[in-house]
């Protein structure tokens, strides 16, 4: 009985530190660009607005191989405009939504990386 009881209350301990926020909370961790860009795909999709995730590589300031993962949607709903989404907010970009390629390379020169990008692709 001990034993459940010392269970049960590491799980309830456990669960009061969570943050309230989760989408918040993920911004802040090391890589976590691929769950906090899922996330933001869903509550997207929730409001029923155009959104995938995509990633894509890149050679970083030390010649490391690198990789990023982000949101692209069309916000007002039912308008011609493309955005990105990161930690470093949301910027517009001017790409066809269906060329990822595109969408890598306007997507880190907004954010001001002129780094070659590579390896593009949607995540489904």
């Amino acid at each position: 009985m001990r034993f459940f009881l010392v269970i049960l209350s590491c799980f309830v301990i456990g669960c009061q530190t969570m943050p309230s926020n989760p989408e918040a909370w993920m911004e802040n961790q090391i890589n976590s660009c691929l769950p906090t860009a899922i996330a933001f795909r869903e509550g997207l999709r929730r409001h029923d607005v155009w959104s995938e995730v995509f990633r894509y590589s890149f050679y970083d300031s030390r010649g490391k191989l690198s990789g990023h993962a982000m949101v692209a949607y069309m916000y007002p709903k039912g308008s011609n405009q493309l955005w990105t989404y990161d930690a470093l907010g949301s910027w517009r970009i001017r790409a066809y939504k269906n060329n990822v390629a595109q969408i890598a390379r306007e997507a880190s020169k907004v954010r001001g990386s002129y780094s070659k990008t590579f390896n593009a692709r949607f995540i489904k």
